[in-house]
């Protein structure tokens, strides 16, 4: 089994960026710890925490985005704890743009629109129960 198969079911590195599905066809991400914990930025919480692996998974299958090398864990990681206790805003912070920050890349929209998109849908044609 390749290593890359091997962390994308539970084992992850510092740095790493994870998500666990939130939603329809939305996402909730963070960033893990040298510790094995998690930070996010978590509406749920009130901003950003850091939280076992378990407790941010809530039982949902946890998957890995995006991996980096021991020195942008480092730096992912401190910059991820300055941020904790910092509040939680839908368009402006939210835990993909707090991921991405982490990381050094500029924050991306598309979480947003996608659910924006999601509720005026259903408030021009109706909430519709989806089925799976």
């Amino acid at each position: 089994m390749s290593k890359r198969r091997l962390r994308r079911s539970e084992h992850f590195e510092p740095g790493d960026t994870i998500a666990i599905p939130f939603g329809i066809g939305l996402s909730h991400y963070g960033v893990v710890t040298s510790r094995g914990t998690v930070i996010s930025n978590s509406m749920k919480h009130g901003g950003v925490v850091e939280q076992t692996l378990s407790a941010f998974a809530n039982g949902k299958r946890v998957r890995l985005c995006e991996s980096t090398d021991h020195f942008g864990a480092v730096a992912s990681e401190r910059r991820a704890r300055k941020a904790l206790g910092s509040s939680y805003s839908l368009t402006g912070s939210n835990c993909a743009h707090f991921a991405r920050w982490t990381h050094r890349r500029k924050p991306t929209s598309l979480q947003v629109a996608s659910a924006t998109a999601s509720a005026l849908g259903d408030l021009v044609f109706g909430h519709k129960r989806r089925r799976y």
